[in-house]
C-alpha cells in the first residue's frame, strides 16, 4: 500500500479516562517554570493597566513564541481553528490557488487556467487582503480559509504587482486537482508541476509512459510551494535505481530515511528549473535527483524550507501549527532558510525553454 501523507499532517488528541486526565493535568504545577508562568498572568491581570483576560494573555504569549521561534508555526484560537476545518470540507471550494509566505508577505500562486489565473492572477502577486480584512501578520492557514468557500460563492481578492493594486472578484468552482501540465515543445519533454498532490505521483507515470526517451526531459518546478511530502520522494524514486537515498525526517523522536523504489526513466539525465517561490516538497524532489547525479538544476536559489508541520488540537478547541521534523537530503545536509542553489543560474528568468537550454546547459554532455 502507498505511503498517504502530507507536508502537513494532522494530529487530534485522543480522549482519555477521567482519572488519568486529571493526573495530567495536575503534572504542570510541579513544574517550576509553569508555575512562573502562572503567577505572571495573576499579576497582569491584577495590576496590567487594560486588565486583560487570563485567555488573552496565554494566547498572545503563544503566538509570540510560534511566531519568534517556529518560522512555519502558528495558533490557531477556536473560532480560527473552527473556520480552518470548516474550509476542509468538501463542499468547500477554491479558487485555483496556493500561496506562500515569504519575508512577511503573502504571495499568489495561480494554477494554470484556473478560476484565479484566468481572473487575472499572475505568479507572484502579493495578496494584500482578503473580502477587505488584511493578510498582514495572518497566518496561512487563515488565509486559506478564507479564500475557500461554497460553491460558486465570490471571494474578493485585493492584490498587488508591477501594475499597481487591484481589486479582483473570482468565483470558487469544484476543480480537479490536476499538478502536472505538459509544455508544447519540439525539442522538449517539458512538465510544469505546479504542486504536489496525491495523485501528482500517478499524473507524472502517466506522462513518463505516454513520451519518447529521444527528447530531453525538463521539470519546470518554478513557484510550487509543496504540498504531499511523499509524492515528490515517490516522483524521485521514477529517476533513481532503487535503494538510493532521497530524504531523511528527522524528529526528536527519531530519524526516517525514504529511498527509491520502482525506476521508470531510462533516458538521459533531466533538468529541473527552480526559483525563489520553489519550496518544500519541490527541493525535496530537486535534493533528492542532483545528489545522486541524476538531473542538472538551474534558475535562481530555492525558498529554503526544509520542515514538516503536524496540527494539534487543543483541549479548548484551539489548535497548535507546530514544526515537528526537519528535512535533509541524501548528503544529510538541510536547506532550511538558505534554500538550494543551482547548479546553473539563469540571469534572464524571462529566457524561453530553448534559449535556456542551449545557452546554459549546451556544455552539460549528458543533456
Amino acid at each position: 500500500m502507498r505511503r498517504i501523507s502530507v507536508i502537513l499532517l494532522v494530529f487530534l488528541l485522543w480522549p482519555a479516562l477521567p482519572g488519568r486526565a486529571a493526573a495530567e493535568n495536575m503534572v504542570w504545577t510541579n513544574d517550576q517554570a509553569m508555575l512562573l508562568f502562572f503567577e505572571a498572568v495573576t499579576q497582569i491581570k491584577k495590576h496590567g493597566i487594560d486588565s486583560p483576560s487570563s485567555g488573552q494573555i496565554t494566547t498572545d504569549a503563544i503566538k509570540a513564541y510560534m511566531k519568534q521561534h517556529d518560522p512555519y508555526g502558528s495558533y490557531l484560537s477556536p473560532e480560527e481553528y473552527r473556520l480552518w476545518k470548516q474550509a476542509q470540507d468538501y463542499r468547500y471550494h477554491g479558487i485555483g490557488m496556493e500561496i506562500i509566505e515569504r519575508d512577511n508577505r503573502v504571495y499568489c500562486l495561480p494554477h494554470p487556467k484556473g478560476p484565479a489565473w484566468t481572473a487575472g492572477v499572475k505568479q507572484g502577486d502579493e495578496l494584500l487582503a482578503v473580502e477587505g480584512e488584511t493578510v498582514a501578520d495572518r497566518s496561512l492557514f487563515w488565509v486559506g480559509s478564507r479564500i475557500r468557500g461554497r460553491e460558486n460563492t465570490t471571494v474578493h481578492l485585493t492584490i498587488r504587482n508591477s501594475q499597481g493594486q487591484l481589486n479582483l472578484s473570482i468565483s470558487r468552482s469544484p476543480l480537479k486537482d490536476t499538478s502536472v501540465w505538459p509544455i508544447p515543445s519540439e525539442k522538449f519533454n517539458i512538465l510544469r508541476i505546479s504542486h504536489f498532490s496525491t495523485r501528482t505521483f500517478e499524473e507524472i507515470k502517466t506522462v513518463l509512459h505516454s513520451i519518447s526517451d529521444d527528447k530531453p526531459l525538463v521539470l519546470d518546478l518554478r513557484n510550487n510551494p509543496g504540498g504531499d511530502l511523499f509524492a515528490a520522494v515517490d516522483i524521485a524514486g521514477l529517476f533513481l535505481d532503487p535503494g538510493s537515498k532521497i530524504l531523511t525526517v528527522n524528529t526528536n523522536q527519531d530519524r526516517t530515511t525514504y529511498t527509491a523504489r520502482g525506476r521508470l526513466h531510462t533516458g538521459k539525465k533531466i533538468a529541473v528549473w527552480q526559483n525563489r517561490f520553489t519550496a518544500s516538497a519541490s527541493e525535496v524532489l530537486i535534493a533528492g535527483l542532483t545528489a545522486h547525479d541524476a538531473a542538472i538544476s538551474f534558475g535562481s536559489t530555492s525558498y529554503g524550507k526544509a520542515m514538516t508541520q503536524n496540527v494539534i488540537e487543543l483541549s479548548d478547541a484551539s489548535a497548535l501549527i507546530i514544526s515537528r521534523g526537519s528535512l535533509s537530503g541524501p548528503n544529510g545536509t538541510s536547506w532550511q532558510t538558505r534554500g538550494l542553489e543551482p547548479m546553473v543560474r539563469i540571469e534572464n528568468p524571462a529566457a524561453s525553454w530553448e534559449q535556456i537550454t542551449y545557452t546554459t546547459l549546451k556544455n552539460e554532455a549528458s543533456f
